[in-house]
């Protein structure tokens, strides 16, 4: 049964804002449409034309399991990851930077949206520039722990969402109490991820720290 994430987020991305203003952003998008072999739109969230707040769609002709295998294989020769999570993320943050270079505006990401033929990942801003300060982790973490976010290999989320917080009316639920912001913090994004699977009617609550799986009818917070 298909299900939305909306419940995942209190803030929809609306209104969102022209790209004019912004320097080389399609020579940003097409080195990214070259390095993560993927269809690439960006749009803009920012609500002045001093600053620019980035929602990023790659959308890649991947699984999951293709995808992270791919971000992990080994080089032959080195024994290092030929197209690592490093490497990619260089490759990124090189093109991010060159891209702020250009523009004497604010620029970051407020969004980015990895869709792949099984599942979508979309990663939220919690703290200026966390995206790309935290991406190699991400990626890190998703090879570390996708055993046990897909059961086993058994069964691939539709949607991933990263991170997510719980509602002050939810703290009363013993389940749930602990998911809860870290004052926007680096650690935000590996306490709790949001799930959501075919086979399950509920939302379920990734937990990074006990590598199991929540499930409730449950309103989270991206931010």
């Amino acid at each position: 049964m298909s299900k939305s994430g909306n419940e995942f987020f209190n803030n929809p991305k609306i209104g969102t804002k022209s790209t004019d203003h912004i320097v080389g952003l399609e020579t940003f998008r097409k080195g990214l449409e070259k390095h993560f072999f993927a269809e690439v739109s960006i749009t803009n969230y920012g609500i002045k034309e001093d600053s620019a707040n980035l929602i990023i769609d790659l959308k890649c002709n991947l699984s999951l399991d293709e995808a992270l295998f791919y971000i992990n294989k080994p080089s032959t020769c080195t024994g290092r990851p030929k197209d690592s999570d490093q490497e990619k993320t260089i490759l990124f943050l090189l093109a991010y930077s060159e891209l702020k270079r250009r523009n004497g505006i604010n620029i970051d990401i407020s969004e980015l949206t990895i869709s792949l033929m099984d599942t979508t990942i979309l990663i939220s801003k919690i703290y200026d520039q966390s995206i790309v300060d935290q991406l190699e982790n991400i990626f890190s973490e998703l090879i570390n722990h996708n055993l046990f976010y897909t059961k086993g290999l058994n069964e691939t989320p539709f949607e991933i969402f990263i991170p997510v917080f719980e509602e002050d009316t939810l703290e009363s639920d013993a389940k749930l109490k602990n998911i809860v912001s870290d004052n926007n913090s680096t650690n935000d994004y590996f306490g709790f991820w949001g799930m959501y699977y075919d086979q399950t009617e509920e939302a379920g609550i990734y937990d990074l720290n006990t590598k199991t799986i929540i499930f409730g009818d449950i309103q989270i917070l991206s931010e």
